[in-house]
């Protein structure tokens, strides 16, 4: 007679209620790493953790925790797109896991990620045209980019934050092309054009070659045309904006039509709930930075909201700083944070004679020069244009930091002197000059100096 075999009993955590299994999920996938400041590593994207664990691991496990997985949406919302997908994936089955992850979101917004740098690039802008085994060939192609967009871009509606990481020029023009959403095939067959992007918050565009943004001329030459994401829809729209939610915007080595950018915002309205909070431009050439005008038209439209903004070897434009007219500073009440990394400090100059923050109390001043270059920008013009509006412009700045700043100790001297609100000072790789204007309240501190580097290309992920 045969003996029954004793059924195992089912491991405790299989007897949970399918919602509090579900919301254990969403915690183990989504929870970001505790020794990275969240404030930070969100402003690129939540897709960054390494201590999560991907839904399909979980997904895997069991039947049952399976079945609770699918029926989850949430949990597959966060889409992350490397080389990886490319390198390792089967033949055909190229960024099959972002089509199966925007499938099984339903409705859910999503947070996306796209990183198609390689960390073994050569810096190149271009494959050799000569199929040779050993030639270096960027496993990221712009077909590539123009592949998994076609596969998110139909979920636009959901959009919540997008970030979208390249080394090359190439397929960054490719990701602002296919963001045009000009292209109607682009947003599959007959489907309309959505009206706007309601929920998408975070935009995030960065072509990580911060070599290329020192010379004068965009390289590569002939290629600094770029088109304006979401220009489609800035021509259908109605009284409503295009990114009426949008919170962060971040152009870092990429530029646009700075002239139509301000239109997909909403108007600035104090009473409104949103607006755009974080501001981001850096690392542009001369000859692609914005103008004055059309600098102070995108200040202008975020003005509301905007708390934290970051200019760094960008606009405005150095040759067309000038206006013929004196123009009235703009009002940006809500600014606490001010960085500025200037490579030219008259251009620098005429930024912050261009604003009036009344309530910020952060600023940081930063020579982001080409660390090639043998001598240091004279930061005197851009000084003494702070000692001259900081009593209307920045009355409330408690905190000044300042990193390899060059110039004489009497421009040091007055802008401490400009600042009465001034209580904290912080130096880095630099002297300490112009003491005499300090206040006894202020308190100093000195940072080490970094150690010397050149432009990585890279963004620590």
């Amino acid at each position: 007679m045969p003996v029954p075999i004793p059924r195992r009993p089912a491991a405790p955590i299989s007897r949970l209620p399918v919602e509090l299994l579900s919301t254990i999920f969403l915690l183990t996938a989504h929870t970001p790493d505790q020794d990275t400041d969240e404030e930070d590593q969100g402003s690129i994207t939540p897709c960054l953790s390494l201590s999560s664990t991907t839904p399909d691991v979980l997904a895997a496990v069991c039947k049952h925790w399976r079945e609770v997985a699918l029926g989850t949406p949430r949990l597959w919302t966060r889409i992350c797109v490397t080389i990886g997908d490319i390198v390792y994936s089967r033949r055909g089955e190229v960024f099959a896991s972002a089509a199966r992850y925007a499938a099984r979101s339903s409705k859910c917004a999503l947070d996306i990620f796209i990183d198609a740098r390689d960390p073994e690039w050569d810096f190149s802008e271009h494959d050799p045209y000569i199929d040779d085994p050993y030639d270096y060939k960027h496993p990221f192609q712009p077909e590539h980019m123009r592949r998994i967009l076609s596969i998110l871009l139909p979920h636009a509606r959901r959009f919540r934050t997008l970030a979208v990481l390249t080394d090359r020029w190439e397929a960054m023009h490719t990701t602002l092309d296919c963001l045009s959403m000009e292209p109607a095939a682009l947003v599959s067959g007959s489907r309309p054009l959505p009206p706007s992007l309601p929920l998408l918050e975070s935009l995030v565009l960065m072509r990580c070659n911060e070599f290329v943004s020192y010379h004068p001329d965009f390289t590569p030459a002939g290629r600094q045309d770029a088109p304006l994401p979401f220009s489609a829809l800035l021509r259908q729209r109605g009284p409503a904006p295009v990114l009426p939610r949008l919170k962060t915007l971040v152009l870092s080595g990429v530029h646009t039509q700075w002239a139509l950018l301000p239109h997909l915002l909403p108007p600035p309205c104090p009473a409104a709930s949103t607006g755009l909070e974080t501001l981001e431009l850096s690392y542009h050439s001369a000859s692609v930075r914005p103008t004055e005008r059309e600098l102070r038209a995108l200040l202008t439209r975020c003005s509301a909201h905007l708390t934290a903004l970051t200019v760094r070897v960008s606009g405005p434009r150095p040759s067309a700083c000038a206006s013929p007219l004196p123009l009235p500073p703009v009002a940006l009440p809500a600014l606490a944070t001010l960085t500025l990394g200037y490579d030219d400090a008259h251009a620098a100059a005429v930024l912050v004679s261009a604003l009036h923050a009344p309530h910020a109390t952060a600023l940081a001043l930063e020579d982001a020069s080409c660390p090639a270059r043998e001598d240091a920008e004279d930061a005197e013009p851009l000084l003494d244009a702070l000692a001259r509006v900081a009593g209307r412009a920045f009355p409330a700045v408690r905190a000044l930091a300042m990193r390899q700043v060059d110039a004489p100790a009497e421009a040091f001297e007055a802008l401490y002197g400009a600042l009465p609100a001034l209580r904290a000072l912080a130096v880095e790789d630099m002297f300490l000059l112009g003491g005499a204007g300090l206040a006894r309240e202020v308190e100093v501190a000195f940072a080490p100096p970094a150690p010397p580097s050149l432009p990585s290309g890279r963004m620590a992920t």
